[in-house]
């Protein structure tokens, strides 16, 4: 049985080979061959009274592949105070533990590669220019993997924490070679940005469907707690076409979604999946107001990552 710890996962995978790994996974997930285990999570409240907001969890999730012939669970606890995750990976073929790898860096690559993914199919071939809200610890690779798959000139950066936003602008520039501003509104930020991706751990909503440019590709990734919401959910109403990772956890986890949808089964019929998009049954639509991609969170992007790790291509 291997280990791997978060050196040795940043040494041997990259952020644009995890992109592709995702796709591929999807595209078997499409054809029926690979599966999510459903997400579970238990929350609870900080115990701080500095932060009456701020909240701990604890998250499992799973999936399997036999095209590449892997299972894995994945497990984590998220606080104010920091995190940690543990990957388990098992051959699918034989019933036997392939190994654990430490996973906190290999949740930041999948969680930005699924962006990835959503940004290369979804948003408009020509888009050239960022606005990223939120300067947390998976901010840097949300904008990494935008610029993998469009020819970045730009980027914005917003932030409520003002100190954080210029600090994560000048990871930018310096990592990443792009030029960077900070915002001082989200209406600045997000001014005819085409893409814009969320990454905040948000409570309450912050963006409107009026802060978007027309024709603007959303990726939401950062608010997965039900009690949790980064946009208005009435901004789904502007959406020509809604994705998620995963449609049974958004189903029961986004609080956007599940306010602008509501219970019914039958009102959730046009909102699709990545593995949809892969697969080619679903497209861009022609001239937009806008498409949303939210992200929960879903084991099939955590066995791209542990494919990779066991030196396989999923």
């Amino acid at each position: 049985m291997r280990s791997w710890t978060e050196s040795d996962v940043r040494a041997s995978v990259t952020l644009p080979a995890v992109i592709d790994a995702v796709e591929r996974v999807l595209a078997h997930e499409a054809a029926g061959r690979a599966w999510n285990l459903d997400k579970s999570m238990a929350s609870w409240p900080a115990p701080t009274a500095d932060e009456p907001a701020a909240r701990g969890s604890a998250h499992a999730l799973g999936a399997v592949d036999l095209d590449a012939q892997l299972a894995i669970f994945k497990t984590w606890v998220n606080t104010p105070a920091g995190a940690s995750a543990l990957l388990t990976l098992f051959s699918a073929a034989e019933g036997t533990t392939l190994g654990v790898a430490e996973a906190g860096t290999a949740g930041a690559l999948r969680t930005a590669a699924v962006s990835g993914v959503a940004t290369r199919w979804l948003a408009a071939p020509d888009a050239d220019e960022l606005a990223v809200l939120g300067a947390g610890r998976q901010a840097l690779r949300q904008v990494e993997a935008v610029a993998a798959v469009r020819p970045l000139r730009s980027v914005r950066v917003w932030n409520r924490t003002l100190a954080r936003a210029e600090a994560l602008a000048e990871q930018v520039r310096d990592g990443l070679g792009l030029e960077t501003i900070v915002a001082g509104s989200v209406a600045d930020a997000t001014k005819d940005a085409p893409i814009v991706t969320l990454i905040t751990r948000a409570s309450e909503p912050f963006l409107r469907a009026e802060h978007l440019a027309p024709g603007t590709h959303l990726n939401a990734v950062g608010a997965i707690l039900p009690t949790h919401a980064e946009f208005e959910p009435a901004l789904l109403g502007e959406s020509a076409l809604t994705v998620v990772d995963s449609l049974p956890t958004a189903r029961r986890g986004s609080r956007e979604l599940r306010e602008f949808y509501g219970a019914d089964a039958d009102e959730w019929a046009d909102v699709r999946t990545l593995a949809d998009v892969v697969a080619g049954s679903v497209a861009r639509p022609c001239d937009p107001r806008c498409t949303v991609f939210k992200g929960m969170g879903m084991g099939l992007s955590d066995l791209a990552v542990a494919g990779l790790l066991t030196g396989g291509t999923s």
